[in-house]
């Protein structure tokens, strides 16, 4: 069965470095956090070898996401928003419609985000999809969730997490695996952990 349009293909290789990481992460976390993230994130690319700044950005989001997780379980789902980057629709086919807050999926199947909405729906999450930046903190401070999951490339991670540190809003984030202005790509199976924890 082919993957839809943004859906990153599972990479072995990749799965086996994401799971050293989140290891190495977990036990860094339980002792307590001594040192900042990007100090730890390169602590642990030192020990484990790993050279890609690639894998280095997502060492730092894994930090981020262990220390937020109990939090963010404690949280109920209906008082979480799920921000989805626009980016992530296949332009071709999309049949989104745009308003002031942001696109709102068409369920067209041409894109990865139908299954992320759907799973959102299920969940009873609240959910946007957007460019980020300044709409994102308008639609925190209008809906005033009480946790965040957002899905967009390192950049933006890095500008949002600012922003919801500020608000004390406990955040897990999925970076995305191919990034650039349209045509993203997520590990579907990340978001929906995520969605789901």
């Amino acid at each position: 069965m082919s993957k839809r349009n943004g859906e990153a293909e599972p990479n072995g290789q990749d799965h086996g470095i994401k799971t050293q990481i989140r290891g190495f992460v977990a036990q860094a976390v339980s002792f307590g956090l001594t040192i900042s993230p990007s100090d730890l994130a390169s602590k642990i690319c030192k020990e484990t070898g790993i050279k890609d700044e690639k894998w280095a950005k997502y060492t730092s989001i894994e930090i981020i996401n262990k220390v937020n997780s109990d939090l963010y379980r404690r949280t109920k789902k209906n008082e979480r928003i799920v921000f989805i980057p626009h980016c992530l629709r296949n332009v071709k086919v999309c049949k989104a419609t745009i308003g002031e807050e942001g696109y709102r999926c068409a369920k067209c199947g041409g894109c990865v985000i139908m299954s992320i909405v759907e799973e959102c729906e299920k969940n009873e999450i609240k959910y946007f999809m957007v460019a980020g930046g300044s709409i994102v903190m308008k639609l925190i401070d209008k809906y005033q969730p009480k946790a965040v999951i957002g899905i967009a490339c390192y950049n933006e991670l890095k500008m949002a997490l600012e922003k919801t540190s500020e608000k004390k809003l406990p955040t897990q984030i999925v970076m995305l695996s191919k990034d650039g202005c349209m045509n993203t790509e997520v590990e579907l199976s990340e978001v929906k952990e995520k969605i789901n924890e």
